[in-house]
């Protein structure tokens, strides 16, 4: 049973060297021991308040980038509206060009067959003005024709009748 009792002798030992112990370690190792401990917390402190500063710029920098992109989106939406207006523009500019263009043409067409057409008039006229001496030359040979016929009838009966 000496193993589970302890004698006095051992009780009264180790208590004398737990007390020079805890006045060795008083002296020399918590003093240092708690001042590194409170370095350590004073670190700590300072970085988290630089966590903390850094998540406030942070939080700062993400709001300008929302502000920034908003203004951008605003922008490009301009530049859009802007855009087609200009396209809508440039478009009915070019239907009003292109019909300008068109009657422009039509009515160079449209001089054009005035001039075509008085020109095949004129041809036809005198085509016509051909066509009619060459039937009266036809018709006046026929006559003269005729004429020496009769001139040589009224001859003969002239020299009968002498």
């Amino acid at each position: 049973m000496d193993l589970v009792t302890p004698s006095i002798g051992l009780i009264v030992w180790q208590t004398i060297i737990f007390i020079i112990l805890m006045l060795f370690l008083s002296k020399f190792a918590w003093k240092p021991i708690i001042n590194f401990i409170d370095k350590r917390e004073e670190k700590i402190k300072i970085s988290i308040e630089k966590a903390n500063q850094v998540k406030k710029e942070l939080k700062h920098v993400e709001d300008q980038k929302n502000k920034i992109l908003k203004e951008t989106r605003v922008k490009r939406d301009m530049i859009l509206k802007e855009a087609i207006q200009i396209r809508e523009k440039i478009t009915l500019k070019a239907k009003e060009e292109g019909m300008k263009e068109k009657i422009k043409i039509i009515e160079e067409t449209k001089k054009n067959i005035q001039i075509e057409k008085k020109a095949t008039i004129h041809k036809l006229k005198n085509q016509i003005g051909y066509i009619s001496i060459k039937i009266a030359e036809k018709i006046l040979k026929k006559e003269l024709d005729q004429t020496d016929k009769q001139d040589q009838f009224v001859k003969e009966l002239v020299d009968k009748l002498y």
